[in-house]
């Protein structure tokens, strides 16, 4: 394997107690054993939402509760995080930043400046910290790969098997390329495209082949798949190649249409940030 194709620096991001030994499990998981390798434990106290009293003056008594509340968050969760990482040799820190919003995942974008990638847990409805953050700045804002941790599936021990869901769009193809630290260490890649556009030129590119022979020359093991949906969709057709397969982990482009498609219409993104079937990465 290439000494470059390694995840030297990444990004935890944690946003409670309940929520740290995913990220945390899936930060180590992805860890080159080289000690260049830094993990960083990042924590962001997001903008308080402060309303006005009768009189029309600030609440302060919210603000103290807001600073009170994730001061305490934040060193439970420094300590977990300190502990964990203790265990073994990987150099790690933990930062604590503030949210311009107040969503914690946009506090994340300037750290990110300096990571290959981050790591964040998938939105857990059972954990009212993570459950109302709007998780879009992670990949919209951030400009890194980002790779969600599914809160009701098991961290596999290894990635061995990865779906590369391409469309054909520019946010799929970073995301293939983003994600080759995993795809050479895995042993099977499948590169999956769903109803690619038919054509009868002879000289057009059978679809998948050309980013699939542009993984291959990194010592990828990757077989293109072009699947007909006759109407079925997508991320249904995805879901059960992911589970018949099983694979660890899936590759995709985020929002390659407009976010305001994908919310009027849905969307492959928007289905599997609130139902992740397995670790999924995505790239913009």
């Amino acid at each position: 394997m290439e000494a470059s194709m390694a995840f030297r620096t990444i990004i935890a991001f944690i946003r409670s107690e309940r929520e740290a030994p995913r990220v945390m499990g899936a930060a180590k998981l992805i860890a080159s054993s080289s000690e260049r390798t830094h993990i960083i434990g990042l924590y962001t106290i997001p903008s308080p939402i402060v309303y006005a009293d009768p009189t029309g003056f600030a609440d302060t008594t919210l603000f103290e509760a807001h600073e009170q509340r994730h001061k305490e968050n934040s060193e439970a969760i420094s300590a977990l995080f300190n502990k964990e990482m203790g265990k073994g040799k990987i150099s790690h820190e933990f930062r604590i930043v503030r949210s311009e919003s107040s969503s914690p995942s946009a506090g994340v974008t300037q750290s990110a400046l300096r990571a290959d990638i981050i790591v964040a847990g998938q939105p857990d409805p059972d954990d009212p910290d993570s459950v109302n953050d709007v998780t879009d700045p992670l990949v919209m804002e951030s400009g890194r790969p980002v790779l969600f941790v599914p809160y009701k599936v098991e961290l596999p021990a290894k990635i061995h098997r990865v779906l590369v869901a391409f469309n054909g769009k520019r946010e799929a193809s970073r995301a293939a390329f983003d994600s080759l630290p995993f795809l050479i260490k895995a042993e099977r890649t499948d590169v999956v495209w769903i109803d690619p556009k038919k054509t009868t030129d002879p000289n057009m590119d059978i679809p998948g082949t050309p980013l699939s022979d542009a993984l291959r020359r990194h010592g990828v093991n990757v077989n293109p798949f072009t699947i007909d949906s006759n109407g079925e969709a997508a991320d249904k057709i995805l879901r059960r190649k992911i589970a018949d397969d099983k694979v660890d982990l899936v590759v995709m482009g985020a929002y390659s249409q407009s976010r305001l498609k994908e919310w009027v219409f849905g969307g492959v993104t928007s289905s599997f940030i609130s139902d992740m079937p397995c670790l999924t990465l995505m790239s913009r």
